[in-house]
């Protein structure tokens, strides 16, 4: 598998180990890149023992195999991919994009990935920042963009019902359906949480609480896993969508 590093600002830079990753990343985000944090983690397991053959696509190869998916070509990621779903400024930031295949059915793989960051906001606190920026910022489509997402996900709620959401979830499930629809294929989500020294158990469980409290929130199914991973899909306007919450020791 090819990975690229394809920015707007810049030229489209091929990885072809960890130490180009990590130049390719501090080039354009130098306070993201700490040993022990989400990108360097993601780098180091998707690099290692080589980027053609990786643990983390070993990881990957894996999990889609328990989704059924077992004649799969991975054919080109991207780092930091930009998913734009909605007809504003920039979209869903992906950490790794993968453009694969299945046979002949195309998957969107949008790779999220975790040591014990949060996903955001709650949806009521992105709500109230939101109405305090736009008192200084009248031009701000922050408040559009969460009420667009929450009438499309959450028909009839109101967002205050929604206070235990997180909002970067549903910012990455509406870009990632996004990408799947551009190329008519089914959108995979895997979020991969790197147990790193730099990893705090108490805030991890909460993570994965708020992980599960969104896909039934929507009424993502749960699939049988083989190890302790958690495995869901479900179905939008179409679109197959199948999630994973995958924890992997880099300690």
């Amino acid at each position: 598998m090819k990975i690229y590093f394809k920015k707007r600002t810049q030229k489209s830079t091929r990885i072809f180990s960890f130490e180009n990753w990590e130049k390719a990343f501090i080039n354009v985000d130098k306070s993201h890149w700490q040993e022990g944090r989400s990108a360097h983690s993601l780098a180091f397991h998707f690099s290692n023992p080589s980027v053609e053959e990786s643990h983390g696509l070993t990881k990957l190869r894996a999990c889609l195999d328990q989704f059924g998916f077992k004649y799969v070509i991975f054919e080109e990621a991207d780092i930091e991919h930009n998913s734009r779903f909605d007809s504003y400024r920039n979209g869903r930031k992906q950490d790794l994009f993968i453009n694969a295949r299945n046979g002949n059915k195309p998957l969107a793989i949008c790779i999220e990935a975790k040591v014990d960051e949060s996903f955001g906001e709650y949806l009521s606190t992105v709500q109230k920042n939101g109405e305090e920026y736009l008192k200084s910022h009248p031009g701000s489509n922050r408040l559009k963009r969460l009420k667009t997402l929450c009438d499309k996900f959450y028909m009839g709620k109101n967002i205050e019902e929604l206070n235990i959401i997180r909002y970067q979830l549903l910012h990455y499930l509406a870009g990632s359906i996004s990408e799947a629809k551009k190329m008519s294929g089914i959108a995979i989500m895997p979020v991969f949480v790197y147990k790193t020294n730099k990893y705090n158990d108490k805030i991890g469980e909460q993570n994965k609480d708020d992980y599960n409290n969104f896909m039934r929130s929507l009424g993502f199914k749960s699939i049988p896993s083989s190890d302790d991973s958690l495995l869901y899909k479900n179905e939008f306007d179409g679109t197959e969508v199948y999630s994973a919450y995958i924890e992997i020791d880099l300690k």
